[in-house]
């Protein structure tokens, strides 16, 4: 019975998902599609936000994380992630907004106006996303497999479909909706589980600590893995694909920046309400789990009743769902807007473009369900921690020099991107976890900057457009 009635919940939430995609299907316009058209309000973007970055792979990676090596590592992440979101506002949120644009790509083709960056972004992103998206893929599967009794790879294959059929037919608005319901949901979950762990220890904000003093203790890795993760994060949000496009969906310059700062605070209390009691009390029931990102489920099935749980399952598979449609629909405008509309035919029309990223959304989905299908191994946060790190080095400093530096030039921005991606993959293969980034982040703003410093400067025409765009009149350009 329990089964049966978390099922029944579990597909009660997939059909109210599905029918909120059948309600945009009409909303194909390529502004519609792939920005909503920018109308996205601050309330509504920032749960949307928040509920993109707040991903499955958070929910049961992060606890999984903090489980296997202790809350002092996983905090390093997260307090990357509160002071990327801090960053991000400062530095990018209004200047892009400013940009009539869809996706990053479109960013820096307002920057550069350069061929090889235009096709370089959008093959960086799909292919760090791939990645990102079976972690997520894998996180549903996990969820739905332990919870609901259906084989993993059936799990994985459902779930996918669900996911690309909405996503496929209404774009933006589809997944912005779908977005602020599954941030309600997955701010339900943390309540619920915060109560339940609490109530554990008997309402005390100390004994968890003391009953599993393993989760404070420090992890066994090396010192530049702490600072790696910290970096890692506190640059990426200010580059992800997904969370770029939120900013460009915003109704204006300074609601982008508001969402953004918003979004830190809800991550940060988030964050000390799920990772310290939920890992405690996981290690307290089970210190052996095979799987790691199996810690919050042990937590749901040990302590709540069945209706709960099901519930519970439901917000696990919203966060799960609330960023892969957002990785789905950046992989598909990289594909139809940027490599295809962008590069390969700027003349096509916007219907052309939009059914292409339709086909995109469901060929780069089955590709990740096929992946996923695989079983990747455990530990999801370093899967996808990897996938945006990589994106970090390539994207960080030439999006932040561009808008900001006026000398920053095409052949620098190219230059330090290839540079940031390159080191990072051959760091990534040599040095401990996480550390990649501590050599190719600076290693692509040395290039950058010196590589604009030796050749010609940017026209005065340009600058003049960078101006007036991007509202620098009072930065002294």
């Amino acid at each position: 019975m329990s089964q049966a009635s978390e099922l029944a919940i579990v597909l009660g939430y997939f059909l109210v998902i599905l029918g909120i995609g059948y309600y945009f299907k009409d909303h194909r316009s390529g502004e519609e599609y792939w920005s909503a058209s920018g109308e996205i309000g601050t309330v509504m973007n920032t749960l949307a936000i928040f509920a993109a970055f707040a991903s499955g792979g958070t929910f049961l990676g992060s606890i999984g994380f903090a489980y296997t090596f202790g809350l002092p590592f996983g905090w390093t992440a997260i307090t990357g992630s509160v002071v990327g979101f801090i960053v991000a506002a400062i530095l990018v949120a209004k200047p892009m907004r400013r940009v009539d644009a869809y996706t990053i790509t479109d960013v820096f083709d307002f920057l550069y106006r350069d061929r090889r960056i235009n096709l370089l972004v959008p093959i960086v992103v799909i292919l760090a996303f791939v990645l990102y998206m079976v972690a997520q893929l894998k996180a549903a599967g996990v969820v739905t497999e332990y919870l609901l009794g259906i084989g993993y790879l059936p799990s994985v294959i459902v779930i996918g479909l669900i996911f690309i059929a909405y996503v496929s037919l209404g774009g933006m608005w589809a997944i912005t909706v779908t977005d602020v319901l599954q941030g309600v949901l997955i701010w339900g979950l943390m309540l619920v589980m915060a109560g339940i762990g609490f109530a554990y220890y008997g309402f005390s904000i100390t004994a968890p600590g003391a009953a599993t003093p393993s989760l404070l203790e420090m992890a066994p890795v090396h010192p530049a893995s702490y600072l790696g993760f910290f970096v890692i994060w506190a640059s990426t949000v200010a580059i992800l694909p997904h969370i770029v496009m939120r900013v460009l969906s915003a109704d204006s310059p300074k609601s982008a920046k508001i969402a953004y700062s918003w979004v830190a605070i809800l991550y940060a209390v988030f964050s000390v309400i799920a990772f310290y009691i939920i890992p405690s009390v996981a290690l307290s029931i089970d210190p052996n789990l095979a799987d790691p990102d199996l810690a919050l489920v042990v937590v749901m099935e040990s302590l709540l009743p069945a209706v709960i749980a099901g519930l519970v399952a439901a917000a696990i598979l919203a966060a799960v769902m609330s960023t892969t449609d957002a990785l789905l629909l950046a992989m598909s405008a990289s594909i139809a807007n940027d490599i295809y509309g962008t590069v390969l035919n700027p003349d096509a029309s916007d219907d052309r473009v939009v059914r292409l990223g339709t086909v995109a959304t469901v060929g780069v989905g089955l590709v990740s369900i096929a992946i996923a299908a695989l079983d990747p191994p455990s530990v999801l946060v370093v899967l996808y921690t990897d996938a945006t790190g990589m994106m970090a080095a390539a994207f960080f400093f030439p999006l932040v020099l561009g808008i900001w530096w006026k000398r920053t030039t095409t052949s620098g921005a190219l230059a330090g991107m290839v540079t940031g991606l390159l080191s990072y993959v051959g760091a990534w293969l040599l040095l401990p976890m996480f550390s990649a980034i501590l050599l190719a982040l600076p290693l692509s703003l040395c290039v950058t900057v010196a590589v604009s410093l030796v050749t010609d400067a940017p026209s005065v025409e340009k600058v003049e457009r960078l101006r007036d765009e991007l509202g620098h009149e009072d930065a002294g350009w």
